[in-house]
């Protein structure tokens, strides 16, 4: 079941979708009376778009911090990335990214270091963070780092190891394969 912040997202979504229909509305209307009830409608949704801004921000501030006790995959944050693609691109909630990063503000910047929620196993002492580059493959960096795609798969908890992302910061072990 969805959580609040998760309903309240969606319908924030929605409702910016609708927005532009009523500029379109106005626009196609010739009478002015027509003109002022869609123009008092448009206000109405300004009004409801600030109000769900105002319950986002104030869900995301009662969402409790995340589990000290727990390790999970981080992102560096790219030109042109937002919340929303990395949500998509790792399958998660908006909600959930700003639950795993607390003191994140309303527009994170490129090159800030996201924490995402997939939770992966304690790193083993002596690991190297290795940032995942355009045109990088697991296959390259086990070949580069001598260890194996599959221990990479487990380390960092990858759905799917033919698909990986430029600024996914990667847990490898400093051991060799034998």
């Amino acid at each position: 079941m969805p959580t609040a912040l998760e309903i309240a997202e969606k319908l924030l979504k929605n409702e910016k979708a609708n927005r532009a229909l009523y500029g379109q509305l106005i626009d196609s209307l010739d009478d002015p009376r027509y003109i002022r009830l869609a123009e008092n409608l448009e206000l109405l949704q300004n009004r409801q778009l600030n109000i769900l801004n105002r319950l986002i921000a104030e869900l995301e501030e009662d969402v409790p911090p995340p589990p000290q006790d727990r390790y999970y995959a981080q992102h560096v944050l790219q030109p042109g990335e937002t919340l929303n693609v990395l949500a998509i691109k790792y399958n998660t909630t908006v909600s959930k990214i700003r639950q795993l990063n607390p003191n994140l503000g309303p527009n994170p910047q490129a090159g800030q270091v996201i924490t995402l929620a997939i939770e992966i196993p304690k790193p083993p002492p002596g690991h190297i963070k290795y940032y995942v580059q355009r045109g990088d493959s697991l296959y390259l960096i086990a070949d580069r780092y001598n260890t194996d795609i599959d221990t990479l798969v487990r380390l960092n908890n990858i759905a799917d190891p033919d698909v990986i992302y430029p600024g996914r910061i990667l847990i490898i072990p400093r051991t060799s394969r034998g």
